[in-house]
């Protein structure tokens, strides 16, 4: 029996046994509680009536029912920034909060605090003399009114800088840095010595005495924010939201500790992201065990490798190498263990479940335009020949230097079929310890005036949106040393078209300005996603062009949705650029698979963990094995079909009528049913002929899916 069929003849006995089993703290739309209703109506922003529902059920849970650390899980463009500042405004007492959020964030949570709630307090402590402002607070009362401090993610954490701690001995090998407690040479774990610029370059401490090889500077002069609330200002901040906290999950980061610090010294705690997990189970450890230590005292802080092995999937590689003696031969086994995406279920049942919301853009506005993505990958031109050299050259790199060469392997397939033209490839492999194993070297291919196939293809969706009046945001993920920017800017300008650049020099906390002061003076943006990424609201370009894709899952799925939020009006586009059979379409298979692994995490995939928990390992490491293996991975367009006609059928109301709340009274909730899908509803798709790029959409019944679509290349769009 298929899923869908299995639901909706057993939808009633399952959502039975669940509620026999499970005790909402809140059901939206049976419970009135005039006290938060009035709260909310008094909002200077009336939120939208599902919004409403999640602020009183967060509310509740947190000031009535003890549960003091909560996750809010919402999709990019949910509103969780006033769901967060709506549940502080419905305390039963003023509380002074603090909120970390990325640079880029502070201006705009700044607005809409101030928009939000009434007679609130809001200050600025992404400033130079922040400690200053933390010291006049010592000894205040309690608030009379909400209070809302903002500060960075970045600021928070900085603290003084540092140098090495060393002196310098005349040996009989020269001047050598040795440990100024007793006066060893420093050296590493396997006992060599440790050159000048890994002294430079990391905290080493000496392994002789234990005494640290570092020393504090007094330039820059600081004292990290996080520190100084610790110490004098323990309990001060009644309730810590942390904003895009998926940035905070390494378990040896300055942010992370910044976080465990933050969470220690107030009552309240909020963590909210659009993408709680990357796929792997140790994305959610130290998030948890930093809001609740005690509820992973089983593993404690060191334990995030029993976490993987009992949570997650851990491949166990043995390695058999046979020597030769003079009298026979020996075999020496070692084993490794490597993690690999897939999370137990079990772990939002036990750990998440009764501390998260999880939210669904869908849930919050049905309004919203639609939403399609596209991935074209065209054949490559005249860079095929020089790309296939490259690729052959660092195949043989990659299976000598193995690990070593991963990061130069991967940035140069994914970059050379486009920097081709501009630069040539140089790239150098070097040991741990920066001495230079092997160079490798790709010329530059001189094509004069003309186009690759790519920059054809933007061209011509460029040319599309523009006569459809649509503005088109391009994101380049390599604007380093292979930046091919201002190639994009001659060729899309000399077609007459407005074209500007998203600098990195502007002030992260200016950016959001810098984009609505110059948006309108632009047909084509092009800007670095990591620039953009979260908390942006970019709905000025509804048509978006990922022309280059690298293989971060946060930054995809996060830049994927800058534009389809609250107040587009719009259809959004996403368009994913790749040329075939290279190490770019490959990235977007791969991306797509382990996208699959995030969705389920969050409730959006319907199969289960035993369809995704085998997918390989990392994107890095299996690019880097598809390479040595000679393997070609394609397929982008077919793979990221079916992953969105996963995420459609779960974002479809399958089975009964679902409840939908459409206005907020203080007497009672108006109910509305929302319309479900059956085997009998006609959705859209677009249909893809391979190499043509010829596309036609048509409109078939959604129980015919597999049947009439079987072997055609699809997109799938909701409407």
């Amino acid at each position: 029996m298929q899923l869908v069929e299995f639901v909706n003849k057993y939808h009633e006995q399952i959502v039975g046994k669940i509620e026999e089993v499970l005790t909402p703290v809140y059901h939206p739309g049976k419970e009135v509680d005039e006290t938060k209703q009035g709260k909310i109506i008094s909002l200077l922003r009336r939120p939208f009536p599902v919004q409403g529902e999640i602020i009183k059920g967060l509310a509740k849970a947190m000031y009535e029912k003890g549960r003091k650390k909560l996750f809010v899980c919402g999709e990019m463009g949910t509103g969780k920034t006033i769901i967060a500042a709506s549940v502080v405004h419905l305390s039963p007492k003023p509380l002074r909060t603090l909120v970390v959020c990325p640079t880029h964030l502070v201006e705009k949570w700044k607005r809409e605090v101030a928009l939000t709630i009434p007679g609130a307090k809001v200050v600025d402590l992404s400033v130079k003399d922040v400690i200053g402002k933390l010291q006049k607070m010592r000894g205040r009362p309690r608030p009379e009114v909400h209070e809302f401090y903002v500060i960075s993610k970045e600021r928070v954490k900085l603290s003084h800088g540092w140098k090495p701690a060393l002196w310098i001995k005349n040996t009989k090998w020269g001047p050598e840095p040795v440990c100024p407690s007793c006066g060893s040479i420093p050296v590493d774990d396997e006992g060599e010595p440790l050159p000048e610029t890994v002294l430079l370059k990391k905290k080493n401490v000496c392994q002789g005495c234990g005494e640290p090889l570092w020393q504090a500077t007094p330039n820059p002069r600081r004292y990290a924010p996080a520190e100084f609330v610790k110490k004098y200002l323990k309990g001060y901040f009644n309730m810590t939201i942390l904003d895009e906290i998926h940035e905070f999950k390494a378990g040896d980061s300055l942010q992370g500790h910044a976080m465990g610090v933050l969470l220690s010294c107030s009552e309240y705690f909020m963590g909210l992201t659009g993408t709680l997990s990357g796929g792997y189970a140790d994305d959610l450890f130290f998030l948890l065990y930093r809001s609740n230590p005690a509820g992973l005292a089983e593993f404690g802080y060191a334990g995030v490798e029993n976490w993987q092995k009992l949570y997650g999937v851990l491949e166990e590689v043995e390695v058999i190498d046979e020597e030769d003696h003079t009298y026979g031969r020996q075999k020496r086994r070692g084993k490794t263990m490597k993690k690999r995406p897939g999370i137990s279920p079990e772990v939002i049942g036990r750990y998440f479940l009764d501390k998260s919301c999880f939210i669904r853009l869908a849930d919050v506005i049905e309004s919203l335009p639609p939403y399609d993505e596209y991935v074209v990958s065209v054949e490559l031109g005249q860079q095929e020949e020089e790309y296939k050299r490259l690729e052959r050259t660092l195949a043989n790199a990659v299976n000598e230097f193995k690990k070593l060469a991963l990061g130069a392997m991967l940035q140069s397939l994914l970059c050379y079929p486009d920097s081709a033209v501009v630069f040539p490839e140089d790239i150098e492999i070097k040991d741990r310890i920066g001495r230079l194993l092997a160079r490798i070297t790709a010329p530059m291919v001189d094509i004069g005036n003309q186009l690759l196939p790519k920059e054809k293809e933007l061209l011509r969706i460029i040319k599309e949106e523009h006569a459809a009046k649509r503005k088109v945001l391009v994101y380049l993920v390599f604007t380093g040393r292979r930046d091919i920017r201002q190639r994009l800017v001659k060729i899309i300008s000399a077609k007459g078209y407005r074209v500007g650049i998203l600098p990195e020099t502007v002030e992260p906390k200016k950016r959001e300005k810098w984009i609505e002061d110059n948006a309108a003076e632009f047909d084509v943006l092009i800007a670095n996603p990591e620039l953009v990424k979260v908390g942006l609201d970019l709905i000025q370009f509804p048509s978006i062009v990922f022309f280059e894709v690298g293989y971060n899952i946060f930054t995809l799925r996060q830049a994927a949705r800058r534009s389809w939020r609250i107040g587009q009006s719009q259809p959004v586009k996403i368009y994913y650029l790749c040329y075939q059979k290279t190490m770019q379409e490959a990235a977007l298979v791969l991306t797509a698979k382990k996208l699959e692994v995030a969705f389920l995490t969050e409730g959006d995939m319907p199969e289960g963990l035993g369809q995704y928990n085998s997918s390989g390992g990392s994107i890095a490491e299996e690019l880097m094995n598809a390479l040595v293996e000679g393997k070609t991975i394609t397929g982008a367009e077919v793979v990221w079909a079916n992953m969105r006609k996963k995420e459609i059928e779960s974002s479809l109301e399958i089975g009964k009528d679902e409840v939908a709340f459409s206005e907020m009274t203080t007497v009672k909730q108006r109910e509305t049913a929302r319309t479900t899908v059956t085997d009998s509803t006609v959705i859209n798709v677009t249909v893809i002929t391979k190499g043509k790029r010829k596309v036609s959409r048509l409109s078939v019944r959604y129980g015919d899916l597999d049947t009439e679509l079987k072997g055609k290349m699809v997109q799938f769009e909701l409407f």
